[in-house]
């Protein structure tokens, strides 16, 4: 669209009193200062453009509630913008942007609130103002720093601040008692501020892929939270407090440094997803048992010697992952776990299989390859359910022909093994 049907575009706008206006996708580089006279708007889209501002004139739309200037080249905001007193939904994803305007806390209304990739590298101090706003979103920026007037959005129920350079949180996040979500995976964290167990209401926060080493003891003041997301940081050990949050479903604790657990993680007893791979685990605690509605565990990759009793005794597990561990040998009561259809055992060191393990009639995908196995029971041949069959490199110089059904079907690997040579 040139600028001349753009003018006559906004002349009959004005003339009709429309309340919307799509000028969406249009390769526009220029907006004209007759935007400013459409007063009866109410909704203007603007995405997809090749905008590098706004008018000052934006600001005499005071009726407007709703802004979309996502996917433009915008690098600043003019100060005017703070004029649209009944805005609700203000979008600017996707441009230029390295700051927003002081005035931006003018916008009382304002519920929703869309910065993400963007330039930014911090926040107004009066973005606390904006008392309405429920959803922010702030992703793949560069703020190093939220002000302490953050704590101000009392209305804040989503807050997505993954893929910063957040170092640190203001210990005022607290104040946000009405948050449900919050997104801070990506950042530089290095600790979680005593006030982090004011989020009383919180159901889910992500904190993977930073730097924290611990976690404060305030952390069981979130006793609404179901998911966790701990993956990619430097935790040694966790507080005995997590084991306070007992509407914990999801705990993800991938790619630590966890050396053992504590006696506390039996208290919750509503997990469901319990992730630990790439940590240091040498065992678990005796109270794991209590875990009774677990489903999925994964401890690959840690330094596991051996498969306990209470372990064997969930069973309600569908998915166990001990895959490169130092397992030598499983217990007969590995047959109670009659629930899995996936059970990852490969790269280990297990020389034998118990017999009990043809018990596991809902197996689907059994993993066993590179492991030290000379020989494997006949029971194996008792899984009708059997789809994949993983035995490669190891030792075995013969099967049982209880296993010939399974070879005709294609379903064992056997590859690097000695009958195969």
């Amino acid at each position: 669209m040139n600028q001349g049907e753009l003018a006559s575009l906004l002349a009959k706008v004005k003339n009709d009193g429309s309340e919307t206006l799509d000028l969406s996708r249009e390769e526009l580089e220029y907006l004209p200062p007759g935007i400013g006279d459409l007063f009866n708007l109410v909704e203007l889209d603007l995405t997809g453009n090749r905008l590098a501002e706004l008018p000052s004139e934006i600001g005499n739309l005071t009726n407007l509630t709703r802004l979309n200037a996502r996917n433009n080249q915008l690098t600043k905001l003019p100060s005017e913008l703070g004029g649209l007193v009944n805005l609700k939904g203000l979008f600017l994803q996707e441009n230029q942007l390295t700051e927003l305007p002081l005035e931006v806390g003018q916008l009382a209304n304002l519920v929703r609130l869309n910065c993400s990739n963007n330039k930014l590298v911090g926040l107004p101090p009066e973005i606390g103002h904006l008392t309405s706003l429920a959803w922010l979103y702030l992703a793949d920026n560069a703020i190093t720093e939220l002000p302490s007037e953050f704590g101000g959005l009392s209305a804040l129920t989503d807050c997505y601040l993954q893929g910063n350079k957040l170092g640190s949180l203001p210990s005022e996040i607290g104040n946000l008692t009405n948050l449900t979500e919050l997104q801070l995976d990506r950042n530089e964290l290095t600790e979680l501020p005593s006030g982090i167990g004011g989020l009383t209401n919180l159901n889910v926060i992500y904190l993977r892929e930073n730097n924290l080493a611990d976690l404060p003891s305030q952390i069981a003041g979130l006793t609404n939270l179901t998911w966790l997301y701990l993956g990619g940081n430097n935790l040694a050990e966790l507080p005995r407090e997590i084991g306070s949050m007992k509407r914990l479903q999801g705990l993800y604790i991938e790619n630590n440094q966890l050396g053992k657990l504590p006696q506390e993680i039996g208290n919750l007893t509503n997990l469901i997803w319990l992730y630990l791979e790439g940590n240091r685990l040498t065992g678990l605690p005796f109270s794991i048992e209590k875990l009774t509605h677990l489903i999925q565990l994964n401890l690959r990759n840690n330094e596991l010697t051996d498969l306990s009793l209470e372990m064997c005794s969930l069973s309600a597990l569908v998915f166990l992952d001990l895959a490169f561990n130092k397992i030598s040998s499983l217990p007969p009561e590995i047959g109670n776990l009659t629930a899995l259809n996936e059970l990852h055992l490969n790269d280990n060191q297990l020389r034998e299989l118990p017999l009990e393990i043809g018990d596991l009639d809902e197996m689907i995908d059994l993993f066993l390859s590179n492991n030290r196995l000379i020989k494997v029971p006949e029971t194996l041949g008792k899984m009708n359910n059997l789809e994949r069959l993983y035995l490669s490199d190891n030792l075995l110089t013969e099967l049982p022909g209880e296993l010939d059904g399974l070879v005709s079907q294609d379903i064992v690997l056997l590859d690097g093994n000695p009958l195969n040579e």
